[in-house]
């Protein structure tokens, strides 16, 4: 009870408190949609009989709606298609440029190439491995939660993102009077990250992110590291993921190295190579990834609008000669 109460007027102090920051609005409703089609055809070979795979699919069909109710309140909601999924659901207050609070379902801190890089924006068709394996292994494989976040910028190009959430997002914790069917738990999952871009050197980004998840449903400790630098025509972009699953404890890492030169106005060439330790404590069980490929943008004025990506999959598992090499071309189109 004392716990409880504590609690209580703790979130009863800072709701008082945020009601004297938030600015007072006039109202000013604005909605825009949105929404995203990614169209594929593939052929990979699977396993170690050399299993062939060709054929046609959707990989993303997402909707968007986009509200602004005043100057400083504004909303977001994103639904996946092809799967019905509620992605996000967010609230967002902009009190001023060095401090935003954000509530609902959403992308906090965390992995660069994970949900902080738009599904519209991805480097190649697949986000890096070790960053698909730090979302399941954590937060999940949509790489959102349920929880609340203040981010803003600091000055001198560096910004924060503080984000308190559930730990899982599956799941969507709601109290209720009538006790029955009540997700138990008494904890929250925290991450944190500082990004750093420099005035003086164009394109130039950096940071850095550490995440301690809830022990009732993923209980882990995770961290990244990365630099991305664009001097166009040229995209150069790196970054270390690890995590430590304090269950199995067992811990996991990986790295990538992306480039790309941009060349004839709407071409560009794309180069990536990975490495994913699944358990740094058994030698011999990693994989390695290289892929090449080429992008063609249908309008280069604005390049998410319209694309076609195609690239060349070889992937490398150490200790064993299987064959799971991967050609994919995929059609863009953002609306």
């Amino acid at each position: 009870m004392k716990t409880f109460t504590k609690t209580a007027l703790t979130t009863l102090v800072i709701l008082v408190t945020a009601g004297l920051i938030f600015a007072q609005d006039t109202p000013n409703l604005k909605v825009r949609f949105g929404g995203t089609v990614q169209a594929m055809a593939s052929y990979s070979q699977t396993g170690a009989n050399s299993v062939n795979q060709t054929g046609f699919g959707l990989r993303r069909v997402r909707f968007r709606a986009y509200t602004k109710f005043s100057k400083h309140f504004k909303g977001f909601f994103q639904m996946e298609i092809t799967t019905p999924k509620l992605l996000d659901a967010r609230l967002t207050y902009m009190i001023n440029k060095a401090l935003n609070i954000r509530v609902g379902r959403f992308i906090g801190a965390g992995v660069r190439s994970g949900g902080l890089t738009s599904h519209t924006v991805i480097d190649i068709v697949e986000r890096p491995m070790t960053a698909q394996k730090w979302g399941a292994a954590t937060i999940g494989g949509d790489y959102r939660d349920y929880g609340v976040a203040a981010f803003g910028k600091l000055g001198g190009g560096l910004s924060y993102n503080i984000t308190v959430h559930n730990g899982k997002g599956a799941e969507n914790i709601k109290a209720t009077h009538k006790g029955a069917g009540k997700i138990l738990n008494d904890k929250f999952a925290f991450s944190g990250m500082l990004t750093f871009k420099p005035k003086t050197i164009k394109g130039l980004e950096a940071g850095g992110y550490y995440g301690v998840g809830n022990s009732n449903f993923m209980d882990y400790n995770a961290y990244n590291a990365y630099v991305y630098w664009k001097p166009k025509p040229i995209t150069i972009k790196a970054e270390y993921i690890g995590w430590k699953n304090n269950t199995s404890n067992i811990t996991t890492n990986g790295y990538y190295i992306f480039g790309a030169y941009g060349f004839a106005h709407n071409w560009e060439l794309l180069a990536r190579y990975e490495n994913y330790d699944p358990n740094t404590n058994v030698s011999n069980d990693g994989q390695n990834l290289a892929t090449i490929g080429a992008r063609y943008f249908l309008f280069p004025s604005k390049e998410t609008a319209g694309k076609i990506t195609a690239a060349y999959v070889i992937h490398g598992e150490q200790g064993a000669t299987i064959d799971n090499n991967v050609f994919y071309v995929m059609f863009q189109l953002v609306f």
